[in-house]
């Protein structure tokens, strides 16, 4: 994934302090200019940190120049750097109608419409196999304690380590697994894709500098990489298990919230989980979770053209009584932990596969035809 150095052109010259032609353009509403000078420039040039601070996204959002907000985020614009006041061009925007303009498309990442793929049903005690009796077919696996959910400790296990051999192992293995994201964006963002530059960016900037944010920030980005990667799990979510010590800071406690669309099997599955403290969901896929219960509602609403009368609009509740390391807050924590994620608006809180939870309480409203499911994390056991 090189960058394409052809379509470089050397912005007109400037004396040292002075702002970039294509940033003056931007701040003063001269769209004619951007719209011409825009398909020449590199991703690099259009992000590029001006003398004063900011980049050309902060000036046509801190001035409200809709138009040019529009063109430079449809080029695929950084949405996540901060400039002198430690502020994004989000944050800058002169109005809610240019705020807007950063906001995703759809929100349907923070709606799971098959309630049984994202999660699979373990058992944290007991031996006894036929409570399974009743459990939907296909999701569940006879483990009998969260002491053997096996695949949640090992990934765990994935971090830094002091033995040589592991080492070794390690190094192998993640080549290889940057490998397999290496083609998995390649086949999911094509060059002709507006956001090609961007996660090309991204991406080059994780395997030059080993920087976890940047492969966090890959999956924030509206392109077919992140839908793709619900059905290629692997290679992506262990990269981040190597890592994750380096986001300590970022680990989530409290509540967050996710809409889901499920049928009367889905849910009997957790009301089976629901009849024993014991029993255990451990996450299969990458869930995104809002701090802001209204998103995860708003889009937890039922299609009529789509469902039918067996499906139910559902609210996920998930309480992280103590800070989940597998649970990332991808928001703005501070000037020194700038979001990773390329929508602020939407407070995401990225949950990873392999964490545990137990099913609390299930509530439904008739009314509204509409279930209420509290979750709450379990803390992955140490392997031994």
């Amino acid at each position: 994934m090189g960058a394409d150095s052809s379509k470089a052109v050397e912005i007109p010259s400037r004396n040292p302090g002075q702002a970039s032609a294509f940033y003056c353009a931007c701040r003063n509403g001269d769209t004619a200019t951007v719209q011409n000078m825009l398909p020449n420039l590199t991703y690099e040039q259009i992000n590029q940190i001006e003398p004063n601070g900011s980049t050309a996204l902060h000036a046509a959002s801190y001035y409200g120049w809709r138009d040019i907000v529009r063109l430079l985020l449809e080029r695929g614009c950084s949405r996540t750097i901060l400039n002198f006041h430690r502020k994004t061009a989000y944050e800058e925007a002169a109005s809610d109608q240019i705020r807007a303009l950063f906001h995703r498309p759809t929100l349907n990442r923070f709606v799971d419409e098959n309630g049984t793929r994202s999660f699979k049903l373990l058992k944290r005690n007991g031996t006894d196999i036929t409570d399974q009796i009743g459990v939907p077919d296909g999701w569940v696996k006879g483990y009998t304690s969260a002491n053997e959910a096996d695949d949640a400790k090992f990934i765990n296990d994935m971090g830094p380590s002091l033995n040589p051999l592991k080492q070794i192992a390690k190094h192998q293995v993640k080549s290889d697994f940057i490998g397999n994201v290496a083609q998995l964006v390649l086949e999911s963002v094509p060059r002709t894709h507006e956001q090609y530059d961007a996660m090309n960016d991204l991406f080059k900037k994780f395997v030059d500098n080993k920087n976890i944010n940047h492969l966090l920030k890959m999956y924030t980005v509206e392109t077919p990489f992140y839908t793709n990667l619900q059905t290629h799990v692997n290679s992506y979510a262990v990269l981040i298990y190597f890592y994750l010590r380096k986001l300590r800071n970022r680990a989530f406690q409290g509540r967050t919230f996710r809409g889901a669309i499920m049928t009367k099997n889905d849910i009997q599955a957790y009301q089976w989980a629901l009849r024993s403290n014991n029993r255990v969901l451990e996450t299969r896929v990458f869930q995104s979770t809002s701090r802001n219960k209204s998103i995860a509602q708003k889009f937890a609403v039922l299609d009529q053209n789509k469902h039918s009368s067996d499906h139910y609009s559902v609210l996920l509740t998930i309480h992280f009584p103590k800070r989940c390391p597998t649970a990332i807050d991808l928001t703005k924590r501070s000037d020194k932990l700038p979001p990773l994620s390329e929508y602020p608006n939407e407070e995401e809180v990225l949950i990873l596969p392999y964490t545990l939870f137990t099913v609390k309480d299930i509530q439904f409203d008739s009314h509204d035809k509409q279930y209420y499911i509290t979750l709450t994390n379990v803390l992955t056991p140490k392997k031994h």
